[in-house]
């Protein structure tokens, strides 16, 4: 379910924005990083916060965290990751 009103604009291009933040998170799932048994990585908000800054992915974009958040929801939503919810970030597989 999207939440801000910058995915809800139109929602179609928001889509395909959100494999920008796809792309972000492959990345910093190939670097080295603990990974459960399961093969999942755990990424924190503020890796991926940082990275999506870097890759340029939500330059110019008001309330970008929760516009990142949502992209985040849309590639899960999608079946391109899996996702665990944890405290300061996700415990993330792709």
């Amino acid at each position: 379910m999207l939440v801000t009103e910058y995915a809800k604009g139109n929602e179609l291009d928001f889509r395909i924005e959100s494999l920008k933040v796809y792309g972000v998170l492959v990345g910093l799932l190939g670097e080295e990083r603990e990974r459960r048994e399961d093969g999942y990585g755990l990424v924190s908000y503020r890796e991926l916060w940082e990275g999506c800054k870097v890759a340029g992915v939500l330059s110019g974009v008001d309330m970008g965290f929760a516009v990142m958040m949502d992209m985040v929801g849309v590639v899960e939503d999608g079946g391109l990751i899996g996702r665990e919810r944890v405290s300061g970030g996700s415990w993330v597989g792709c």
